[in-house]
């Protein structure tokens, strides 16, 4: 998938040291995750305005699908805590790898919302899961719009993206990473796939 500007790439290994100091810190000031609201209401959607943390944050947290921390993950391999919330109450789940975050978002769409069982899901009904269950047309709208423009218009609100075709996951999840940090997600291909197969392999 073409996405524009900003195509400097860090290798895993760096992406993992980004997280080591952060997120050891940050669990720290957090010992109690039980005392945070869960975000996204039943589902356990986790998911925000783009650009709210932004790529940096995204890097440190091995979580470029921006999930919020919810009780699902906790239980998640490479789950290892969360970050401080931001100022619009945002808590970030922390994953030992990005790889292990990637299974989770896939997790989510595949199993929280139900995707998995279809094998498709057009772009319009996962971005009214992501705005949620009271959000605005324009609320919803702003995903679709972000997809697009990540893409350079090849994902559209009718887009079918079906889970068994590797080529068309990765393309969305590419744009989606790129529209929940506001930059290009600094992850390779091989790794967003890498991600993929973890959950799968755990199905």
């Amino acid at each position: 998938m073409p996405i524009r500007k900003r195509s400097s790439v860090l290798p895993l290994p760096l992406l993992s040291e980004c997280y080591k100091a952060s997120a050891r810190n940050r669990v720290l000031r957090n010992p109690h995750g039980q005392k945070n609201a869960i975000q996204g209401g039943a589902t356990g959607c986790s998911c925000r305005r783009a650009g709210d943390i932004g790529l940096q944050q995204r890097a440190r947290t091995n979580n470029p699908g921006a999930l919020n921390v919810s009780t699902w993950q906790r239980s998640r391999p490479g789950f290892v805590g969360q970050t401080s919330a931001d100022a619009a109450g945002n808590i970030t789940a922390i994953y030992q790898t990005p790889e292990q975050g990637i299974a989770a978002w896939y997790f989510l769409l595949s199993n929280r919302y139900g995707f998995g069982k279809t094998g498709q899901f057009d772009l319009a009904s996962l971005a009214r899961k992501y705005a949620g269950q009271d959000a605005t047309p324009a609320a919803v709208k702003a995903y679709t719009d972000g997809w697009s423009k990540w893409s350079n218009g090849a994902l559209q609100p009718d887009t079918i993206i079906h889970f068994a075709l590797d080529e068309e996951l990765l393309d969305f999840a590419k744009a989606e990473f790129a529209h929940e940090a506001g930059a290009v997600s600094p992850l390779h291909d091989d790794q967003i796939l890498y991600g993929f197969a973890l959950e799968r392999q755990a199905a």
